[in-house]
Protein backbone atom coordinates (compact mmCIF):
# COMPACT_ATOMS: atom_id res chain seq x y z
CA UNK A 1 0.00 0.00 0.00
CA UNK A 2 1.06 3.77 -0.56
CA UNK A 3 1.66 5.89 2.25
CA UNK A 4 -1.08 7.87 1.21
CA UNK A 5 -3.28 4.57 1.35
CA UNK A 6 -1.88 3.60 4.74
CA UNK A 7 -2.43 7.27 5.77
CA UNK A 8 -5.69 7.07 5.18
CA UNK A 9 -6.52 3.50 7.20
CA UNK A 10 -8.27 3.55 10.68
CA UNK A 11 -6.34 3.36 13.22
CA UNK A 12 -7.03 0.42 14.36
CA UNK A 13 -5.65 -1.55 10.72
CA UNK A 14 -2.33 1.05 10.62
CA UNK A 15 -1.26 -0.87 14.01
CA UNK A 16 -0.67 -3.82 12.09
CA UNK A 17 0.82 -2.38 9.03
CA UNK A 18 4.03 -4.86 8.07
CA UNK A 19 5.32 -6.38 4.75
CA UNK A 20 3.67 -8.82 2.70
CA UNK A 21 6.97 -10.82 3.45
CA UNK A 22 6.15 -11.03 6.78
CA UNK A 23 2.35 -11.22 6.57
CA UNK A 24 2.94 -14.42 4.21
CA UNK A 25 5.23 -16.42 7.33
CA UNK A 26 4.61 -20.11 7.72
CA UNK A 27 5.24 -19.70 11.47
CA UNK A 28 5.40 -23.44 11.68
CA UNK A 29 7.62 -24.04 8.68
CA UNK A 30 9.38 -20.44 9.09
CA UNK A 31 9.26 -19.50 5.86
CA UNK A 32 7.41 -16.97 4.04
CA UNK A 33 5.10 -17.59 1.21
CA UNK A 34 7.04 -14.48 -1.06
CA UNK A 35 9.84 -12.12 -0.80
CA UNK A 36 7.45 -8.90 -1.44
CA UNK A 37 8.17 -5.53 0.61
CA UNK A 38 4.80 -3.84 -0.06
CA UNK A 39 3.09 -2.92 2.55
CA UNK A 40 -0.23 -4.56 4.15
CA UNK A 41 -2.01 -4.90 7.12
CA UNK A 42 -1.13 -8.25 9.44
CA UNK A 43 -5.29 -9.39 9.32
CA UNK A 44 -4.12 -11.70 11.45
CA UNK A 45 -3.88 -9.76 14.30
CA UNK A 46 -7.11 -8.20 13.96
CA UNK A 47 -9.34 -11.01 16.00
CA UNK A 48 -7.99 -10.08 19.06
CA UNK A 49 -8.29 -6.73 18.84
CA UNK A 50 -11.97 -7.45 17.62
CA UNK A 51 -12.45 -9.42 20.53
CA UNK A 52 -10.37 -8.00 23.20
CA UNK A 53 -13.26 -6.84 26.38
CA UNK A 54 -16.02 -8.66 24.81
CA UNK A 55 -15.56 -11.87 27.06
CA UNK A 56 -16.03 -14.43 24.69
CA UNK A 57 -14.38 -17.85 24.70
CA UNK A 58 -12.70 -17.86 21.68
CA UNK A 59 -11.72 -15.23 18.68
CA UNK A 60 -12.90 -15.48 15.15
CA UNK A 61 -10.77 -16.45 12.05
CA UNK A 62 -9.08 -14.04 9.95
CA UNK A 63 -7.21 -13.82 5.98
CA UNK A 64 -3.51 -13.03 6.67
CA UNK A 65 -3.58 -10.15 4.71
CA UNK A 66 -5.39 -6.56 3.60
CA UNK A 67 -4.21 -5.10 1.12
CA UNK A 68 -5.57 -1.87 -0.59
CA UNK A 69 -4.27 -0.98 -4.09
CA UNK A 70 -3.73 3.28 -5.70
CA UNK A 71 -7.76 2.39 -7.36
CA UNK A 72 -9.23 1.99 -3.71
CA UNK A 73 -9.80 -2.18 -4.43
CA UNK A 74 -9.28 -4.03 -1.19
CA UNK A 75 -7.51 -7.36 -1.58
CA UNK A 76 -7.66 -9.82 1.09
CA UNK A 77 -5.17 -12.28 1.22
CA UNK A 78 -4.82 -15.60 2.59
CA UNK A 79 -1.35 -18.05 2.47
CA UNK A 80 -1.89 -21.83 2.69
CA UNK A 81 1.71 -23.32 2.64
CA UNK A 82 0.21 -27.15 3.42
CA UNK A 83 -3.23 -28.24 3.30
CA UNK A 84 -6.13 -26.07 2.18
CA UNK A 85 -9.48 -27.10 3.97
CA UNK A 86 -12.72 -25.24 2.18
CA UNK A 87 -14.21 -25.24 5.31
CA UNK A 88 -11.58 -23.08 7.19
CA UNK A 89 -11.22 -20.55 4.35
CA UNK A 90 -14.92 -19.72 4.62
CA UNK A 91 -14.81 -19.07 8.39
CA UNK A 92 -11.93 -16.97 7.64
CA UNK A 93 -13.36 -14.79 4.84
CA UNK A 94 -16.60 -14.63 6.78
CA UNK A 95 -14.96 -14.10 9.79
CA UNK A 96 -12.88 -11.55 8.65
CA UNK A 97 -15.42 -9.36 6.40
CA UNK A 98 -18.08 -9.37 9.44
CA UNK A 99 -15.07 -7.57 11.52
CA UNK A 100 -14.78 -5.21 9.00
CA UNK A 101 -18.60 -4.40 9.11
CA UNK A 102 -19.66 -4.03 12.64
CA UNK A 103 -16.56 -1.98 13.53
CA UNK A 104 -17.74 0.12 10.48
CA UNK A 105 -14.63 0.13 8.34
CA UNK A 106 -17.07 -0.99 5.60
CA UNK A 107 -20.55 0.50 5.17
CA UNK A 108 -22.18 -3.00 4.20
CA UNK A 109 -21.64 -6.46 2.02
CA UNK A 110 -22.74 -4.39 -1.31
CA UNK A 111 -19.42 -2.60 -0.34
CA UNK A 112 -17.58 -6.47 -0.78
CA UNK A 113 -19.21 -7.20 -3.25
CA UNK A 114 -18.07 -4.54 -5.43
CA UNK A 115 -14.71 -3.14 -3.98
CA UNK A 116 -13.20 -6.58 -2.16
CA UNK A 117 -11.39 -9.66 -4.12
CA UNK A 118 -10.34 -12.65 -2.88
CA UNK A 119 -6.97 -14.32 -3.76
CA UNK A 120 -5.93 -17.55 -2.04
CA UNK A 121 -2.32 -18.55 -2.51
CA UNK A 122 -1.12 -22.02 -1.82
CA UNK A 123 2.03 -24.39 -2.25
CA UNK A 124 1.15 -26.21 -5.03
CA UNK A 125 4.30 -28.68 -4.12
CA UNK A 126 2.82 -29.25 -1.11
CA UNK A 127 -1.08 -29.53 -2.43
CA UNK A 128 -2.35 -32.41 -4.47
CA UNK A 129 -4.94 -32.34 -6.75
CA UNK A 130 -5.07 -36.07 -7.72
CA UNK A 131 -2.79 -38.60 -6.94
CA UNK A 132 1.08 -38.06 -7.86
CA UNK A 133 2.31 -38.58 -11.22
CA UNK A 134 5.58 -37.10 -12.13
CA UNK A 135 4.38 -37.16 -16.19
CA UNK A 136 1.47 -36.01 -15.40
CA UNK A 137 2.01 -32.79 -13.36
CA UNK A 138 4.85 -32.08 -15.45
CA UNK A 139 2.47 -32.44 -18.55
CA UNK A 140 -0.49 -30.44 -16.74
CA UNK A 141 2.49 -27.80 -15.16
CA UNK A 142 3.29 -27.17 -18.92
CA UNK A 143 0.45 -26.52 -20.06
CA UNK A 144 -0.92 -24.32 -17.49
CA UNK A 145 2.17 -22.37 -17.83
CA UNK A 146 1.83 -22.19 -21.47
CA UNK A 147 -1.69 -20.85 -20.70
CA UNK A 148 -0.35 -19.13 -18.23
CA UNK A 149 -3.90 -18.92 -16.30
CA UNK A 150 -4.53 -19.55 -12.69
CA UNK A 151 -6.60 -22.69 -11.88
CA UNK A 152 -9.87 -21.94 -9.37
CA UNK A 153 -9.53 -24.12 -6.71
CA UNK A 154 -10.88 -24.48 -3.67
CA UNK A 155 -14.67 -24.00 -4.60
CA UNK A 156 -13.47 -20.00 -4.14
CA UNK A 157 -15.02 -18.82 -7.55
CA UNK A 158 -18.04 -19.41 -6.07
CA UNK A 159 -18.09 -16.20 -3.86
CA UNK A 160 -17.22 -14.23 -6.60
CA UNK A 161 -20.20 -12.12 -7.76
CA UNK A 162 -22.20 -13.24 -4.70
CA UNK A 163 -19.61 -11.93 -1.52
CA UNK A 164 -16.46 -10.63 -4.01
CA UNK A 165 -15.74 -8.83 -6.72
CA UNK A 166 -13.00 -11.39 -7.94
CA UNK A 167 -11.60 -14.34 -6.43
CA UNK A 168 -8.25 -16.24 -7.29
CA UNK A 169 -6.62 -19.13 -6.15
CA UNK A 170 -2.90 -18.84 -7.26
CA UNK A 171 0.49 -20.77 -6.99
CA UNK A 172 3.38 -18.65 -5.55
CA UNK A 173 4.87 -18.17 -8.59
CA UNK A 174 1.29 -16.79 -10.70
CA UNK A 175 0.72 -14.76 -6.94
CA UNK A 176 4.24 -13.04 -7.94
CA UNK A 177 3.38 -12.60 -11.57
CA UNK A 178 -0.87 -11.35 -11.58
CA UNK A 179 -0.62 -9.63 -8.28
CA UNK A 180 2.71 -8.48 -6.73
CA UNK A 181 4.51 -7.54 -9.81
CA UNK A 182 1.47 -5.43 -10.58
CA UNK A 183 0.94 -3.43 -7.18
CA UNK A 184 5.18 -3.23 -6.93
CA UNK A 185 5.08 -1.15 -10.68
CA UNK A 186 1.94 0.74 -9.20
CA UNK A 187 3.63 1.74 -6.40
CA UNK A 188 6.91 3.05 -8.18
CA UNK A 189 8.98 -0.20 -6.12
CA UNK A 190 10.06 -1.36 -9.10
CA UNK A 191 10.44 0.08 -12.81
Amino acid sequence: MTEEVVCSLPEVLKKYICTLKKASMDTTNKEPMCESSIKVVDFDKIPNEFARGKGWRGVPKSNDALYIDIKGIWHFIEFKNGNVYKDEVVRKIYDSIIMLVEWGIIPDYEFVRKNINYILVYNEGKHEKIQKSLSREQTYGYFMELAAEEEKLFEVDKLEGYLFNETHTYTQSLFEKHFILAREKEEGIIK
